[in-house]
């Protein structure tokens, strides 16, 4: 009877510590996973039986993330209003940046009473913000907002406004299904994650109709942290999380009326895939090789100097290795051309090059080309339709794809429009195709008409007319039938009905070309123009020039840019991560290693400096998304963008560096070898000194240590085995490694017992 009753007192204390974990659904014992893959017996094999999901019994807390009360906040969230009020003065637009969002636009909502508002949940905090107004800063908030608790100097010689969130701080923790950055499908795979403030929570478990996953501790920043888990299927299910905060376990659910959430399989932002494994290489056409000498005398003939009445400068034609002059920019011209390009694909090839943006190289009245005379037809100075058609033709089938540069903001003075509109005011059919203050008025007259930037040269375009949408749109479609591969767009933000613009673009490309690259020119972290409904991806320089760059330099350490990398990352969908469009220079930029300090168009570039584009160059290389090479930095050519636009010179072929040509052949060897490298997933190992170490690959397969002083650090690895594969391919490594000066480590995780 003593044994009997043992027994039942052994089973009870089984099943009450069961209860008690909160898992008796959950059809096994957690445990970690170096892969981030599944935990429970449930899902560890591999068919992933779907099975209906229930709430576990027991005595958890339960947070509702999407509970839509009215008035209502998300735990440890505080209901704020702000309010703008013009009186009277006509207004279009209104938005509000701040602390709280990192000073990204938030748009507010025009009122019947012709107030501006905007809502929005905020932890309790002290925070400043701006009102954004018909596109410019208010200078001074103290004489537009009366509701702020305090006003502090914006360090511009204007003033913030400051709000005071008061309340309880309780659980800070963001997730919303809707937003690519939370929940996306990458590398074929269901990605979801959710930000939490650092230290929160000790451990989150992400359970499914497939099971459970082990969430990782994907990013880290200062203010917050990104829990990671894959469902290695693209197929409906029902899902929750359960987390570990302060000793007990918290289940975060979606409503009371519907405690799970719902993926219903539909991936509305598909990843083009084809990008992460691509590397890019931008080309300037003028500047990049003259294949066809009999066609540079074309350049003279339409450009803009002619019909500018604004200006007596006149364009010039010069040879390969002519010094530049004050027109470098933009009116002089050295012979660059389609046949060119051709004549080197076999040249790019070897560098491993997958994609090749090309600026514009349609009708226009300069050297850059984003002056364009006419959107369906091909500036005779770059070739002609035949010599284009051979281009791409010869492009793919060395299976490198081509983008070009597509201009719908403004056109130049020499489009047959405006010169019509020019000629007969508003008798033209095409006078709504532009905003013209005053006619008649002479080309070039900034002050007359609607320009970018005010430049009279620039026109710009009224794209909320349907004729111009069409003109333009219809002009994407016509090169992508051609035979392009996707579009390069500059300066989307400029368009006065940007949103509407690019949705109608992405609708009418992705229905006919699912495949085809969409890439916005926008040099800031925002992610709202990758949300799924405009572009794939964006110019990246927030990753190189504002992040990369000045760790290469060493003007930050590791500990530092890796919070930098953390916000970044976590920003973005990882679908958008891995279709990243990475630079660090451009045609509009210094050369990078100008930028690192190596000189200027023709000095000899400084050795340190070389070094540390090596550095810079290997970290994008092994960075998610696809590094794009400005044409010439493998050569170790320098150029100040501040001395006429110096960094667009013609590439001098004959003096390029081989020895740098050979590392950036060598790290495209290295990203076919080591298929972590092109995977979506990164994530954070750790940061000391000048070291920087992240994982990649879904199974964290690779280990990318950089170091970015001029001391060797020494670093503790992660558990096993680990094998060097670059710079060179050494030995077997456990426990810790020194890492050089001024370098980049990729370490392979060895299979145990390999």
């Amino acid at each position: 009877m003593v044994k009997k009753a043992f027994a039942v007192l052994v089973l009870l204390l089984f099943f009450m510590s069961i209860i008690a974990a909160g898992c008796l659904q959950g059809g096994g014992t957690s445990t970690s996973s170096p892969g981030n893959g599944p935990v429970s017996s449930a899902s560890s094999t591999e068919s992933f039986e779907y099975k209906a999901l229930k709430l576990p019994p027991g005595n958890y807390t339960t947070l509702y993330l999407g509970e839509v009360l009215q008035g209502a906040c998300p735990p440890g969230r505080v209901r704020v209003t702000f309010a703008y009020h013009p009186n009277g003065t006509n207004v279009t637009s209104v938005s509000v940046r701040g602390t709280f969002n990192d000073w990204k636009e938030w748009h507010m909502k025009e009122m019947a009473d012709g107030s501006w508002v905007l809502r929005i949940c905020l932890p309790p905090g002290t925070y400043q913000y701006k009102f954004f107004i018909d596109g410019k800063w208010v200078k001074d908030m103290s004489k537009v907002d009366p509701t702020a608790d305090s006003y502090v100097a914006d360090g511009y010689g204007g003033k913030n406004a400051v709000k005071i969130v008061k309340g309880e701080r309780g659980l800070n923790l963001d997730y919303d299904p809707t937003d690519p950055a939370y929940f996306s499908i990458a590398d074929n795979r269901t990605v979801i994650r959710f930000k939490v403030a650092p230290g929160e929570i000790s451990s989150a478990t992400l359970v499914t109709s497939f099971g459970e996953f082990k969430m990782e501790k994907q990013l880290w920043w200062s203010s917050g942290e990104m829990w990671r888990a894959e469902v290695p299927v693209v197929k409906p299910f029902k899902y929750y999380f359960r987390i570990e905060r302060k000793g007990s376990d918290v289940l975060l659910l979606n409503n009371s009326a519907e405690p799970f959430f719902s993926f219903d399989g539909v991936d509305r932002f598909p990843q083009v895939q084809w990008v992460s494994k691509a590397i890019g290489y931008q080309i300037f056409p003028d500047r990049f090789y003259n294949g066809n000498k009999s066609n540079d005398v074309f350049a003279l003939q339409s450009d803009e100097l002619w019909l500018n009445e604004m200006s007596n400068e006149r364009p010039i034609l010069s040879n390969w290795s002519d010094p530049i002059t004050p027109l470098n920019c933009c009116h002089q011209y050295f012979g660059g051309d389609i046949a060119g390009i051709t004549d080197k694909l076999d040249y790019l090839s070897s560098l491993g090059v997958k994609l090749i943006y090309l600026n514009p190289i349609f009708l226009s009245g300069s050297v850059h080309g984003y002056d364009p005379y006419d959107y369906y037809r091909i500036d005779p100075k770059f070739g002609t339709k035949q010599e284009l058609k051979k281009f791409l033709n010869e492009a793919h089938k060395r299976g490198i794809r081509v983008i070009f540069d597509f201009v719908p903001d403004h056109s130049g003075i020499g489009h047959w429009a405006f010169l019509d509109v020019a000629a007969r005011g508003r008798a033209s059919p095409y006078w709504n195709w532009y905003f013209i203050k005053k006619w008649p008025f002479k080309l070039g007259d900034g002050k007359a008409y609607a320009g970018w930037w005010g430049i009279g040269s620039l026109p710009k375009l009224n794209t909320m007319n349907p004729a111009v949408e069409n003109y333009l749109l219809g002009a994407v479609m016509y090169w992508l039938n051609f035979g392009f591969d996707g579009v390069r767009v500059d300066t989307p933000s400029d368009l006065i009905n940007a949103d509407q613009f690019f949705s109608e673009m992405r609708k009418r490309v992705k229905a006919k070309y699912p495949n085809a690259y969409l890439v916005g020119e926008i040099w800031t972290l925002s992610p709202d123009w990758v949300s799924g409904d405009r572009f794939d991806s964006l110019m990246n320089y927030a990753l190189g020039r504002d992040i990369l760059l000045p760790y290469a330099k060493g003007s930050v350490g590791g500990e530092v840019t890796m919070g930098m990398l953390g916000k970044y990352y976590a920003a973005y969908g990882e679908n958008v991560v891995a279709m990243g469009f990475n630079l660090v220079d451009s045609h509009d930029t210094s050369r990078v290693l100008t930028d690192l300090g190596g000189g200027n168009l023709g000095d000899t570039p400084k050795p340190d400096a070389v070094k540390r584009l090596k550095l810079l160059s290997t970290l994008l290389y092994t960075l998610p998304g696809m590094p794009v090479t400005f044409q010439g930095d493998e050569c170790g050519f320098l150029g100040n963008k501040n001395h006429y636009d110096e960094q667009r010179y013609p590439i001098q072929w004959d003096k390029c560096n081989q020895s740098l040509v050979n590392h950036y052949r060598n790290l495209a060897k290295l990203r076919e070898s080591v298929p972590a490298l092109t995977s979506s997933k990164i994530e954070f190992y750790t940061a000391k000194d000048g070291v920087l170490a992240f994982f990649r690959g879904h199974h964290n397969e690779a280990l990318v240590i950089a170091n970015n002083e001029n001391n060797a650090t020494l670093i503790k690895l992660p558990e096993g085995t680990w094998k060097e594969v670059w710079p060179t391919g050494g030995g077997s490594v456990k426990g810790e490694i020194k890492v050089p000066p001024v370098s980049v480590l990729v370490l392979v995780r060895e299979a145990e017992g390999g």
